[in-house]
């Protein structure tokens, strides 16, 4: 996607069959395990039609690592609970920035769900309700 950077025009005007091949494709990649066709079409919905398919590589042509570093200052650790949930197969963003996420708001507490990419909820949504009950548990009473 680094290329949409460079050549957003380009890609906002691809036909829409070879639009929504690509956002099926990139959408496919952010989980370990593929996605069924009803659940592809839930994310992919939204990125179709004129408006969608603009809106689609203007937020990926937007990407800046600059962005990132400008909010990841304001970061610190919470006065109440958080746990950070990541996928260990994430295609999109690595385990080693969620580890960094972790350390700065939640002092490390990092769950790596082995076997889940980036929509951890679809690869292991048992995962994240084990670190909520977890979290709760600890942070009772």
């Amino acid at each position: 996607m680094v290329h949409v950077g460079k050549y957003e025009s380009a890609f906002a005007g691809l036909p829409a069959y070879a639009h929504e091949a690509l956002v099926s494709a990139y959408i496919g990649n952010a989980t370990a395990r593929p996605l069924s066709e009803e659940a592809l079409s839930i994310y992919r919905t939204p990125w179709l039609g004129e408006p969608g398919q603009a809106a689609f590589y203007r937020q990926i042509a937007q990407m800046d690592q600059r962005y990132i570093q400008e909010v990841e200052a304001r970061y610190s650790p919470r006065d109440f609970p958080v746990q950070i949930v990541w996928g260990e197969d994430d295609a999109w963003i690595a385990l080693a920035q969620g580890r960094q996420l972790a350390d700065k708001l939640s002092g490390g507490e990092l769950v790596p769900v082995p076997g889940a990419g980036h929509l951890v909820h679809e690869d292991a949504p048992e995962a994240i309700v084990a670190a909520v009950l977890g979290t709760l548990r600890r942070h009772d009473g």
